[in-house]
This record gives structure tokens, C-alpha cells and sequence, in this order.
């Protein structure tokens, strides 16, 4: 039965041994996702001091990262999205119980966003109005999160 124990607590690095940075997809080290929300999970919050100037930041990146979209800038593309994930998991917290709905819907939106940025193929009206969509939620939690 110990041994059982040890086997599960696991005998090497575990992967909270590893570092990444923020915002970091922790997929690109191997891990393998299925969804829109195992690719959210994967991302490690943001490191915020001030939770408006962080609400203010997810909300510029949610209107440029349409520009990022329709000009083909996939590199870009892809940094924002992961930007605005791991901003949006370390402000969820304070979101509370305000929105249950809005965070869940943010949460979906952040997933399909993630995983359509990472797909081989851009579905560019997919990602537009993913893009919308998140811009409303996050604009009916914001006042939530700032007061």
C-alpha cells in the first residue's frame, strides 16, 4: 500500500516543478489537449498588481486582437490570445458570483478563441465573432471586477 502511495505522489519533477512563464501555453511542452477549455486550463495566470489596469489591458487586447485576426498575423494572434487567457484567469477570481453566467460564457469564449488561434486552418468569422462574443461578456463582468 505505501508503495502504491509513493507511486502516485510520484518519485521525479512533477509538472508544478516546472516553470513557465505567464500566459505560456503549458501545452508547448508536450502536454496534449482535447478542448477548448483543456487548452485554457493550460495557461498560466497572469502575475496582476492592479486589478483595473489589468481589466483595462484585457479589454484593449479583446478589441486589437480582431486586427491581429484580419491582417493574418498569426504570431500575434496567437500572444494575445494566450495574453488575454492568462489575464482573464487571474481576474476571474475577483469576477465572483456576480455573473455566473458572463464568466462561464468568457470562459467558453476564451477556450474556442485558444483553439481556433492554435487550429492549421483559420476560421476567421469563427474567430471574429468568438472575439465579439468575449468583447460583450467581458464588457457586462468588467464593472465587477473594477468596483
Amino acid at each position: 500500500m505505501m508503495l502504491v502511495v509513493f507511486l502516485l505522489t510520484g518519485c521525479g519533477a512533477s509538472a508544478s516543478d516546472t516553470k513557465t512563464e505567464p500566459g505560456k501555453v503549458v501545452a508547448d511542452s508536450g502536454e496534449k489537449t482535447d478542448g477548448k477549455q483543456d487548452r485554457l486550463a493550460l495557461i498560466e495566470a497572469a502575475q496582476i498588481d492592479d486589478v483595473p489596469s489589468a481589466a483595462e489591458e484585457l479589454t484593449s487586447l479583446i478589441k486589437t486582437f480582431k486586427t491581429a485576426v484580419e491582417s493574418d498575423d498569426r504570431d500575434e494572434a496567437v500572444r494575445q490570445a494566450e495574453r488575454m487567457a492568462a489575464l482573464w484567469k487571474s481576474l476571474s477570481g475577483n469576477a465572483g458570483s456576480a455573473q455566473p453566467e458572463k464568466v462561464k460564457q468568457i470562459e467558453n469564449d476564451l477556450g474556442g478563441v485558444l483553439e481556433a488561434v492554435a487550429a492549421a486552418e483559420w476560421d476567421k468569422t469563427r474567430l471574429i465573432d468568438l472575439d465579439y462574443s468575449l468583447y460583450q461578456g467581458f464588457r457586462d463582468v468588467k464593472p465587477a471586477l473594477t468596483n
